[in-house]
């Protein structure tokens, strides 16, 4: 193999402004996030230029670097279901030999060389290698087959939902924090049971949630789910 193919150079062709800056806040799925975000640009590299004619199209793909990762595993533990852990090339973990992301998002405007998109998956400062338009008659296949994630949403669609509540003492924790709280809904109205990649843990007769620098305490009844206290880590 050619020294040219071995290892190759790309740059950044802007970043990602957004108000998230851990990754706990960020949804599974950037169409679940409540937030949208500015793409800026470098300027003196005719970007301006490069982004005609971008208005007018609904959605756009964009090419993207987990900059906060700095290794890879060739198996992943999915964060929803109890499947097993996955081959990486099969799932859409960060972690990857190249950890570059791809996202599908909303396009609200294009002002110079900011590009301002909605929902998204992505963290502050996101490296941003492309922008393409999205073509549903050349992008979109709804009847394709998607593997084990088909039949882990079949397994999910028949599990129960557990139902989530918080002590006084959690509510008044998170009553600022809109998004530290839906995070914790989501994650645990699913399934709160001790998982690697939803970090959480056993932790003597209740269960402990880790989300960036705060720790969930939390106790499973059935099919709830009681957040007893909500903390910053000691």
């Amino acid at each position: 193999m050619s020294s040219e193919i071995e290892r190759l150079s790309i740059e950044p062709i802007g970043f990602l402004r957004t108000s998230q800056e851990k990754k706990y806040q960020l949804p599974p799925q950037p169409d679940q996030a409540q937030w949208g975000g500015v793409i800026e640009l470098l300027q003196g590299r005719n970007y301006d230029v490069a982004l005609r004619d971008l208005e007018g199209f609904q959605r756009i793909w964009v090419l993207w670097w987990f900059h906060k990762n700095d290794n890879w595993r060739p198996t992943t533990l999915p964060p929803r279901g109890r499947t097993g852990r996955k081959g990486t090339f099969a799932t859409r973990s960060p972690y990857r030999p190249n950890p570059l992301g791809l996202s599908c998002l909303d396009l609200i405007a294009v002002d110079g060389l900011r590009v301002h998109v909605g929902a998204h998956d992505l963290l502050d400062q996101t490296p941003i290698f492309d922008i393409k338009p999205y073509i549903p008659r050349y992008d979109a296949f709804p009847r394709s087959k998607a593997g084990w994630h088909d039949e882990l949403e079949r397994q999910l669609s028949q599990s129960p939902t557990y139902r989530v509540n918080f002590s006084v003492e959690a509510a008044l924790a998170v009553a600022d924090r809109e998004e530290l709280k839906r995070h914790i809904v989501e994650v645990l109205s699913e399934d709160p049971y001790p998982h690697r990649t939803r970090r959480i843990i056993e932790y003597g007769s209740r269960y402990r949630m880790s989300c960036g620098d705060w720790r969930i305490f939390f106790q499973i009844e059935s099919d709830r789910v009681r957040v007893e206290k909500v903390s910053l880590r000691e």
